[in-house]
């Protein structure tokens, strides 16, 4: 018995590292956008407020692919948010960064958060959801990002800016 257990694990092991072998994970290459603008205009209300860009990029001449390579994969790898106006971040209690898309099929993602947010720091470092898989997001070439800002309280009469910067990790095959 105790020999037929560990020729099955073998045979397990073996064809799990013949299966994986097989395929290649592909390339991961950095991308980096900066300074990418959110306006919230008022009146804005406590609790969240919602700023959205349409992001656009060129993927086969930013990253240098090859024809015939595709997007197989992305992950947000680093988030920052900066204040954009003389406001910072006070009464600004928590971020949340989504990505979406005009496809039905692809579901709005969750990609980084902070909760608390410290209302005195120059720049927040967002902490990102590792198991966020953007990889759809971005093979089209364009996504909607969507910075979710709650509020402590109104601003019946200012508005608030943010800029992020973010690095994606993308995998090409």
């Amino acid at each position: 018995m105790h020999r037929f257990t560990l020729l099955a694990f073998a045979a397990i092991l073996l064809s799990t590292l013949l299966f994986t072998g097989c395929s290649a994970p592909g390339e991961a290459h950095a991308f980096r956008q900066e300074a990418l603008e959110f306006v919230l205009e008022a009146p804005l209300f406590e609790g969240p407020n919602s700023g959205q860009i349409a992001w656009a990029v060129e993927l086969p001449s930013a990253l240098g692919m090859a024809e015939g390579k595709r997007v197989t994969g992305a992950r947000l790898a680093h988030a920052t948010v900066q204040p954009g106006d003389s406001l910072g971040f006070s009464q600004v209690r928590s971020l949340v960064l989504s990505f979406a898309s005009d496809n039905a099929d692809i579901a709005m993602q969750e990609a980084g958060f902070k909760n608390p947010v410290d209302p005195h720091a120059e720049r927040v470092e967002l902490e990102v959801a590792s198991d966020a898989e953007l990889g759809d997001h971005v093979a089209a070439g364009k996504a909607y990002l969507v910075l979710d800002v709650d509020l402590a309280e109104d601003a019946w009469e200012e508005g608030r800016r943010f800029l992020l910067d973010f690095t994606l990790e993308i995998t090409i095959k």
